[in-house]
């Protein structure tokens, strides 16, 4: 039995009644073998023998196939198998050599057999867990989260070791010379008490502190029972306050791809199994096990997967962080030359990111498999918040034009005015000189000289106030307009261009319908959002952010294709930029930051919008997820940098899709 011997296995051996007075029993107590005997299926069932000699008796009791399909792991051997007669075996009279050969040919299969077994056990076992490190992998590398992303390391930690908890530590650089250890999360399947985020020196004198400081990891059999030679310590204040026991422990650095030490990863209490609770000692020296070099293993592919994703997290987090506020302070310093209209992108910015999310859960027909992503609410977010972006393009002279006439065009017409009047001044003077002149002054003469002058003089006072009137921003009535005529014709001398009142120019100014600005000026206003889309077009954005630039380009445009500056109808504006539409408009129809317009309430806003929904401008149903969703009271709770100081004017691009309202009101 040597050959056997040396496999250093332990085998029992079941034997039926009939072998019980077999010789070769004796013999081989002394051995890695332990001859047992069985006097039915169920007394088989308790020992589970590796080898089992079926006498008559037991096959009577039940036949050769049936104990094959009970026993499929064990070796059985039967009076037709060893092709020798039982009684024989059973007298002794079988050569004792032939039967021990016998026994040890049969014990060897075995151990070929359960070898095999145990290979290919341990090598699906090899591949469950590659698989599932990969499968870990995968979902830690999705994950941008941070919270969720060290949740989710813990919980794998705790299902590949079954081990009843876990904490995760990340370290915090101070400054150049000194570092903290965060204590991030903990988990424990015994236990539901609350947590709080902590924060300690990094140094040797606890369990994670060494493992960080060192880069070395540590397996504690029992954290109760550390050697006074190390240099940490087991805190068990914990455990006293809990009622816990924290027997054994697995502590591991977490790497970054730069092999530099980013956390630790601490595993405890690994259990017999995971369903078992641990609520005192007793429980704890009962549950638990030691950490194997197996499991440690993959642990440590765990921990070193799990260091990446939190840096790359960590990083994209920081990322977003950095764009974040780059798009906040161009938002703002756009505003800033603007501070009458401040925080009308940041509530643009709200209204479409709700207005999407309504839409996302719409019953509607058409709207019922529209379902934005996470990343496309955050894209048409930045898309509102730079919709404006394109204002910095526009001159300041016409962005800021309070008047119909240009900085300075009125104070010149006051100057021809004076001009005109020093002129009819000296036109009566001359008339009265000639009658002097000529014979001597007629009283009524004289005084119908004076009479004109005067008439003159009142009727260009009447020319200016005109002027100044019409000046202003409003609808140009018709008798304004009539009086514009007769300036515009007025002349000193007919022949003589330079003594007009008006250019031509300022005639063309003065004559606009509505406003401040000429057909020239608004197209230069309305230019802000091409000007939007080129800058925008320059930033290298991510393929997630790709449609930013587009976009906003589309925000002005209408269904029917009236709007600007591409003209484009229903199927060619993208859905994100009708959103954008309805709540840009939505906005510059509610602002009470403008001072040059009242703010209008909510329910005339929302008219007006389902009006030109009804005329086939905006999107009907995203109007109607819109008022049904109170899509509009997202910016009532929240707090916006507005301009009280209304001493500057300025045009607000947004405000030119309204023109006609206005015109009506």
């Amino acid at each position: 039995m040597n050959s056997f011997a040396d496999n250093q296995r332990t085998i029992t051996i079941g034997y039926g009644p009939g072998y019980a007075n077999a010789a070769v029993w004796n013999d081989l107590q002394s051995k890695l073998i332990i001859p047992t005997e069985i006097v039915s299926v169920t007394a088989a069932q308790r020992y589970n023998p590796a080898l089992i000699l079926l006498d008559h008796h037991l096959l009577r009791d039940m036949e050769y196939d049936q104990w094959a399909e009970q026993f499929p792991e064990a070796i059985l051997l039967a009076t037709d198998s060893m092709e020798v007669d039982a009684d024989l075996f059973l007298t002794n009279a079988l050569p004792y050599r032939q039967t021990m050969k016998l026994l040890e040919m049969a014990c060897y299969q075995w151990v070929l057999k359960s070898e095999k077994t145990e290979k290919a056990r341990l090598q699906d076992t090899s591949f469950r867990y590659l698989s599932k490190l990969a499968d870990i992998s995968i979902s830690l590398s999705a994950e941008d989260d941070l919270m969720t992303l060290l949740t989710k390391i813990l919980t794998e930690g705790q299902n590949i070791a079954c081990c009843d908890a876990a904490s995760l530590y990340l370290i915090n650089e101070i400054n150049d010379h000194e570092r903290e250890l965060i204590f991030k999360l903990t988990q424990n399947d015994s236990l539901d008490l609350p947590f709080e985020e902590m924060r300690f020196p990094m140094d040797e004198s606890s369990i994670a502190g060494y493992v960080a400081s060192s880069d070395s990891e540590l397996n504690i059999p029992d954290a109760y029972q550390l050697s006074s030679n190390v240099p940490y310590k087991f805190n068990q204040s914990f455990d006293r306050k809990s009622g816990y026991r924290t027997k054994s422990i697995f502590a591991i650095p977490l790497t970054n791809k730069q092999k530099e030490v980013i956390g630790v990863l601490q595993f405890i209490n690994r259990k017999k199994a995971r369903s078992l609770k641990i609520s005192d000692e007793k429980s704890a020296l009962a549950y638990t096990l030691a950490f194997d070099s197996d499991i440690n293993v993959l642990l440590q592919a765990l921990a070193s997967q799990a260091g990446i994703a939190i840096e790359n997290t960590i990083l994209q987090n920081d990322i977003k962080a950095l764009f974040e506020g780059f798009v906040n302070a161009s938002v703002s310093a756009i505003e800033q030359r603007d501070p009458t209209t401040s925080g009308h992108s940041f509530r643009v910015a709200d209204l479409c990111v709700d207005l999407a999310k309504s839409v996302s859960v719409s019953n509607l027909t058409r709207l019922r498999n529209i379902r934005f992503t996470e990343t496309e609410v955050r894209e048409l977010k930045y898309a509102a918040l730079l919709h404006d972006f394109g204002k910095v393009g526009v001159r300041e002279s016409v962005l800021v034009k309070e008047k119909k006439l240009t900085a300075g065009s009125l104070e010149l017409i006051q100057f021809r005015m004076r001009l005109a009047q020093e002129r009819l001044k000296n036109q009566a003077l001359t008339q009265k000189l000639a009658m002097y002149q000529n014979g001597g002054p007629d009283s009524a003469r004289l005084g119908n000289i004076d009479n004109q002058l005067d008439h003159d003089i009142d009727m260009l006072h009447e020319f200016y106030r005109a002027i100044s009137e019409v000046n202003e921003p409003t609808v140009l009535k018709q008798d304004n307009r009539d009086m514009l005529d007769k300036i515009k014709e007025f002349r000193l001398d007919s022949s003589d261009e330079e003594l007009a009142i008006l250019t031509s120019e300022e005639f063309a100014l003065l004559s606009i319908p509505k406003g401040s600005l000429s057909p020239t000026e608004r197209k230069e206003i309305e230019s802000h959002v091409v000007h939007t889309q080129n800058f925008l077009n320059h930033i290298p954005w991510t393929k997630e952010f790709q449609n930013i630039p587009t976009i906003a380009a589309a925000q002005h445009e209408k269904l029917d294709g009236s709007g600007y500056p591409y003209g484009m109808k229903e199927d060619e504006i993208p859905l994100p930029s009708k959103i954008m539409t309805i709540c840009d408009i939505y906005d510059a129809l509610t602002a009470s930051d403008r001072p040059y317009k009242p703010a209008m309430n909510a329910d005339k806003a929302i008219d007006i919008l389902v009006s030109e929904a009804d005329k086939g401008l905006l999107d009907g149903d995203l109007v109607q997820v819109f008022v049904d969703a109170k899509v509009f009271h997202v910016i009532d709770t929240h707090e916006y940098s507005t301009s009280s100081d209304f001493q500057s004017f300025s045009h607000h691009p947004c405000d030119f899709d309204l023109h006609k309202h206005e015109h009506k009101k």
